[in-house]
């Protein structure tokens, strides 16, 4: 099992905008968050998993505002797979995604654990 500790994800609606002529393009606020958890990960020197995952997220929100775990998916899954810790994030390789909220402890820790491949 590998345990990574990240900052706290960007929810989903402060990830893209609209830009004319160039479609849905990454937020400064995104791509500020996705270098900082790249790095984040990179210094933990977490293994790579080629096969399928469980992934476990424990979320400690910032302030006292209600959230919505569900708009973290893409922020963590993709920040994983650009930092090469899983493949891919479609169902092919994560096959359970689980979130907890918390009231104290790091802003986001990430479990990620191989699981067997499903009989055929």
């Amino acid at each position: 099992m590998t345990v990574l500790s990240l900052p706290f994800p960007v929810p989903l609606s402060a990830c893209f905008t609209n830009v004319k002529g160039r479609g849905r393009v990454p937020t400064p606020r995104y791509k500020a968050w996705q270098e900082e958890a790249e790095w984040s990960i990179k210094a933990q020197k977490p293994r790579r998993y080629d096969g399928p995952v469980s992934i476990y997220v424990r979320l400690v929100a910032p302030d006292k505002r209600h959230r919505d775990a569900g708009n973290c998916d893409k922020a963590i899954c993709d920040i994983l797979v650009k930092a090469g810790v899983i493949q891919d994030d479609s169902n092919r390789y994560v096959r359970k995604l689980t979130y907890e909220w918390r009231e104290d402890g790091p802003p986001c820790q990430v479990l990620i654990q191989a699981i067997e491949q499903e009989a055929a």
